[in-house]
């Protein structure tokens, strides 16, 4: 693990910070006594296997599950603590990607992007500037009138991450946010999510079961297995091949078997 600095420049570039968190499901621990930080502006994936608690401590994360032990403070502020109220107000600083992209049907690109913004309560002149801002970002121009079944998959994506991105979020913890997608549209929405921390500053948390996402965008690599963190490992440590942890080895080993493959397959031209 990380070893945490105790400064108080240390904690004031703290954006999020998890000290011994537990949570439990009929007397099974999901999370066992979980401890990280993540730096403003930081890239950190969050990867494991199925199962191992991932989606769990992204709920725990935004506040929509209750703790057994421990805390989560965001931009120095205890989820745990916080009044009802001021919890919703602090929720509103943390965007969600999903991997379903969880669109309404109903609704148009622009108008799922607007959801977000009504619900805070923003006026309607300020809405449609706001969703015109974020149609560029994601680079959704000629598409506002469209409506979830006239969109690709990379298309959906870019429309859930204009909405998390709404109400001018400081984290953004993106739930398997490629799994869904082809490699094209991974790609692409890789690109996205840089373009979005490094110039807008958004600090970002990559939960997923792919290696190649992560080393693609993280700057850091939590692994989680089975409810602990086994690694806290920096991207340029694991591309050099300096992971200690055997899951860890596991993850790159599978993702380097699947490159070959990928590569006899383009060879043979099947």
């Amino acid at each position: 693990m990380m070893v945490m600095q105790n400064t108080g420049v240390a904690e004031a570039n703290e954006m999020l910070k998890v000290e011994g968190l537990s949570k439990a499901f009929n007397g099974h621990y999901a999370l066992e006594n979980i401890s990280f930080s993540v730096h403003r502006g930081e890239i950190v994936g969050l990867i494991g296997r199925s199962g191992a608690g991932k989606t769990t401590l992204l709920r725990c994360l935004n506040g929509a599950e209750t703790l057994d032990s421990g805390h989560v403070l965001v931009e120095g502020k205890n989820l745990s603590v916080l009044k009802e109220r001021e919890l919703l107000a602090l929720r509103q600083r943390i965007g969600l990607v999903f991997q379903g992209f969880n669109l309404l049907q109903s609704r148009t690109v622009a108008g799922n992007i607007s959801l977000g913004l009504e619900i805070l309560g923003v006026p309607k002149k300020e809405r449609q500037h706001r969703i015109q801002e974020l149609i560029h970002l994601v680079g959704l121009e000629g598409h506002e009138t469209k409506h979830p079944s006239q969109l690709s998959g990379g298309q959906k994506q870019r429309v859930g991450i204009a909405r998390a991105l709404a109400g001018h979020p400081a984290i953004l913890l993106c739930d398997e946010a490629t799994s869904a997608l082809d490699p094209e549209a991974t790609t692409s929405i890789l690109a996205l999510l840089e373009t979005i921390n490094k110039e807008l500053g958004v600090t970002i948390i990559l939960i997923t079961h792919e290696m190649d996402v992560i080393r693609r965008l993280a700057h850091r690599v939590l692994v989680l297995d089975q409810g602990r963190i086994v690694e806290d490992i920096s991207n340029e440590l694991l591309n050099r091949g300096e992971a200690k942890h055997a899951l860890t080895r596991s993850f790159i080993s599978r993702e380097n078997t699947e490159d070959m493959e990928a590569a006899g397959y383009a060879s043979s031209g099947f």
